[in-house]
């Protein structure tokens, strides 16, 4: 049989009305469904958001900070956008172009005409052309000392 349950002591007010508001972002709110809510470990986590594991623990941090906050606060939380990868794809067909987050598979045909004749045209990961692929670290070789 467990035991009953000792009373504890909080002092804290509950806010009466709802005043405010908190922005919290789409990759914060992320981070909070794989950790908090999927169970996942932080590395798992960081995997499918494609960052590394620290950049995921800063990320779930500063959420946590937030949506506690805004509870203890009595603030309203507001989803806002953030660094999303998507992918491009344009219709060889009509010329239509759209965007895909990764993860949902390669769409099938064009939203707007139907056509099968799509193309990614982005050049890899990321909104835009991609990272040029030189392999010279993040500032293309210029500045270094030889």
């Amino acid at each position: 049989m467990p035991r009953r349950k000792k009373c504890r002591w909080v002092s804290l007010e509950l806010p009466s009305k709802i005043e405010g508001e908190i922005e919290i972002s789409a990759d914060e709110l992320e981070a909070i469904r794989l950790a908090d809510v999927e169970g996942l470990s932080q590395t798992e986590a960081a995997k499918l958001m494609g960052i590394s594991q620290p950049t995921f623990h800063r990320i779930l941090k500063e959420a946590r900070r937030k949506i506690g906050k805004a509870l203890i606060e009595g603030l309203n939380i507001r989803v806002v956008g953030g660094e999303h990868i998507m992918r491009r794809f344009r219709c060889f067909d009509c010329g239509h172009e759209w965007e895909e987050p990764f993860g949902t598979g390669r769409p099938e045909a064009c939203p707007k005409c139907g056509s099968p004749n799509i193309h990614r045209i982005d050049a890899g990961r990321g909104k835009g052309g991609g990272g040029g692929g030189r392999g010279r670290g993040w500032c293309g070789g210029r500045g270094r000392l030889e």
